[in-house]
């Protein structure tokens, strides 16, 4: 993939970012996702560049769950990545994120009682349970 080609897919990733508020181009780095391109090894041992996003997300301390049996979550990094070449979609990519726009911008607490409820639940389908509390 060339570099405009590159720019033009990134452009899509921003965007559709931007249109979920995970992400604010040129607005500093106070935003819940951040994208950055980066050389690494691809499948074939070739050195190119790929996408990278980065968020924090909740999981079990699974140290202290296996230490001492208290089950505490706290925040980990969470990154896609994905070659930039010709078969990459900026719009596809995005989607993988956007997904999960409203588990990534929630509370660490929201997200703790909801995974205490739903020990297996996918970040997807925290809007659902979030409604559903407004609901109950």
């Amino acid at each position: 993939m060339n570099q405009v080609k590159i720019q033009e897919e990134i452009g899509k990733v921003q965007n559709e970012l931007t249109k979920y508020g995970l992400m604010t181009p040129g607005k500093g780095i106070d935003f819940p996702v951040s994208i950055s391109i980066e050389n690494m090894e691809n499948d074939n041992g070739k050195m190119t560049k790929h996408i990278v996003a980065k968020w924090n997300e909740v999981g079990i301390d699974t140290f202290s769950y296996s230490t001492i049996g208290e089950k505490s979550y706290m925040y980990e990094d969470h990154m896609k990545v994905e070659e930039l070449n010709k078969y990459f979609d900026g719009e596809l990519f995005a989607l993988g994120i956007t997904q999960k726009a409203a588990w990534i911008k929630a509370d660490h607490e929201l997200k703790v009682e909801y995974l205490k409820e739903n020990q297996f639940g996918h970040p997807a389908l925290f809007p659902v349970w979030l409604e559903s509390k407004k609901v109950a």
